[in-house]
């Protein structure tokens, strides 16, 4: 199955064409794409668990941000806070019952967290393997009656707490029917039958009212096999559906017993699914998508950014922006560039693999004058590049030679047409000049000592070389006759970085800094001002409301003035307009008149 990459990957993109000055506390950035403004608070953050009611209220776990987001039948988003500290985090699986109280299972701190539905929480049980205790519960449900149901999976059992508060649990750790290996996912339907996703044991096993334990299900890829069930949920016809999640599908196992299963690889990243009464499934994967078994793999509703559909992104790290109008994104979480046109139109390049044209985890690209379009293909090792007849080449392949590469980060291209690569994993440059011969750039001496995973590359029409020193927490400048200096250090102030990802640098001699741990970005003015945005709502959290980032990532300005941001961990494009003394909000209205 196709992992989510967490690698930290970055870019830089050359081309600032902005020639109006303008003062740097008057960015203002506002959400560029994804454009679907419905998705739930603008599609940030994961979702870890569904809860759909019979009156079509659902509830969405946002675990990144540890709250509860509720959509009510007519379309409507509001948020529920989650608990603060001292109470708990919401981490794992959500239930909800007929009165709208709220069961978190808070695997860190053992115990079950209860919500009631207005941001008010409180915590059953502790740590420990008595009744009412746990360790590491993962899953929850309740029934019509509003009896709890909890997957105790450090204990390797099911308990049970009735309406009276009474607990009692069933089950072992073993292999037999009725025992358990780190269960997951629990459920329960009308009549009183338990389900559970004995995730260690890969499989399903139901225990009837008489209670009997039947498993279903061994480990493999076959259908009616599983790698990793992680939940699993019933119909009101006694229909058992799986989240069988390393396989990244979904089995559906009938009242006559035969399983059918969505293709392998189908959802990335699957957590958990639920269904409405019509049978409607909800797959909490890197987003909730909603649909049936025959719509899986082209679904047709899904809430939050992150997702594969074109202009869509997951993880997106790369960005450029040639004089056409054009926009580059190496949306590393999907191994592919998408490009979007001047008329606001997404197009898709390339898929997993190691083949020409195919990327795994591509983390930079950058475009010429002429048009062809460079990509760091960094799980590869490598530079790929694409001519405008779409013939794709290998520019370098792995190792530590000149030419070649070991996690390539940020790329580049200067006015002439020569190619700057930070090489991360060699901890140096390199250049590729237009004969196509490749030269390593000198570490900056000894007074400054050496790279420290360089993560990207901006060059000035004067020649100037900037690299985001990401190990040193600082940024590296060579003028053109070779020599360096440095600014900044580790630290939240103005000036100072954490980890930072991706550099550009304008006709003006201005430099902007993705401040990827500090979740911000930092713009230094040619009189070697900083100035900051971002930062969440306090300090240096991360954020997700206009002008706030996580995680940021690649920059890039168009031609027309438009600063780009890649806002990795939000699934999005953020962007601000320069202009002579005042800078507007980019509406994506505005935004098409490019």
């Amino acid at each position: 199955m196709r992992r989510k990459t967490i690698s930290i990957l970055f870019v830089f993109v050359f081309g600032l064409w902005a020639t109006a000055a303008f003062a740097a506390s008057q960015l203002v950035f506002s959400r560029f794409a994804p454009v679907d403004t419905s998705q739930f608070t603008y599609g940030a953050g994961l979702p870890k668990s569904t809860v759909v009611k019979s009156d079509g209220t659902i509830y969405i776990l946002n675990v990144t941000y540890n709250e509860i987001e509720k959509r009510d039948s007519a379309g409507n988003w509001t948020t529920i806070a989650g608990p603060d500290a001292t109470v708990g985090k919401l981490t794992n699986v959500i239930a909800v019952d007929d009165a709208g109280s709220i069961y978190s299972a808070d695997s860190a701190n053992s115990s079950i967290l209860v919500g009631d539905g207005a941001g008010g929480w409180t915590t059953l049980g502790s740590s420990g393997s008595g009744d009412g205790q746990f360790s590491q519960p993962c899953g929850v449900a309740v029934d019509s009656s509003g009896q709890l149901y909890v997957a105790d999976s450090g204990n390797n059992r099911i308990q049970v707490r009735n309406t009276s508060g009474a607990w009692t649990s069933y089950g072992s750790s073993g292999t037999g029917a009725g025992q358990f290996s780190s269960p997951m996912g629990v459920a329960v339907d009308a009549s009183g039958n338990i389900y559970v996703a004995d995730s260690s044991n890969n499989r399903i096993q139901v225990r009837d009212v008489s209670g009997t334990w039947t498993p279903y299900g061994s480990y493999g890829t076959g259908v009616g096999e599983f790698r990793w069930p992680t939940s699993v949920a019933v119909d009101g016809s006694g229909n058992i559906y799986v989240a069988d999640s390393y396989n990244g599908r979904i089995q559906v196992r009938d009242t006559s017993g035969v399983w059918t299963a969505t293709a392998i690889d189908s959802l990335i990243n699957l957590y958990s699914l639920a269904l409405d009464d019509s049978g409607t499934i909800y797959a909490a994967s890197d987003s909730v998508f909603v649909g049936t078994m025959a719509t899986v793999g082209v679904w047709p509703i899904f809430w939050g950014a992150a997702s594969s559909s074109v202009g869509y992104f997951l993880n997106p790290c790369g960005l450029a922006a040639d004089v056409l109008g054009n926009i580059y994104l190496a949306d590393q979480g999907n191994s592919r560039i998408q490009i979007r046109g001047p008329s606001s139109v997404w197009t898709a390049i390339g898929a997993e693999g190691s083949d020409l044209g195919q990327f795994l985890g591509p983390a930079g690209v950058a475009v010429d004058t002429a048009g062809n379009i460079y990509v760091a293909d960094s799980g590869n090792s490598r530079i790929q590049m694409r001519n405008t007849s779409g013939v794709w080449t290998s520019l370098g392949e792995a190792g530590s030679n000149v030419g070649e590469f070991l996690q390539p980060l940020g790329i580049a291209t200067d006015g002439s047409g020569n190619l700057y690569v930070a090489d991360m994993g060699n901890n140096r440059i390199q250049v590729r000049d237009t004969s196509g011969v490749w030269t390593a750039i000198d570490a900056p001496g000894s007074s400054l000592g050496g790279f420290s995973m360089p993560s990207s590359v901006a060059v000035a029409a004067t020649g100037m070389l900037y690299v985001t020193d990401m190990g040193n927490n600082r940024i590296l400048i060579r003028d053109a006759a070779g020599n360096w200096t440095a600014t900044g250090a580790e630290g939240a102030a103005a000036g100072q970085f954490q980890y930072p990802s991706g550099a550009a640098v304008d006709s003006l001699g201005r430099l902007y800094i993705a401040d990827m741990g500090n979740n911000r970005i930092q713009v230094r003015d040619a009189s070697g001002n900083w100035t900051v945005y971002g930062g969440g709502a306090t300090g240096s959290e991360a954020g997700r409301d206009d002008g706030q980032f996580n995680a940021p990532q690649g920059l890039a300005v168009s031609k027309a003035g438009m600063l780009y941001v890649a806002d990795m961990n939000n699934n999005r494009i953020e962007a601000a307009r320069i202009m002579a003394d005042t800078v507007t909000p980019a509406p994506f209205l505005l935004l098409l008149m490019e």
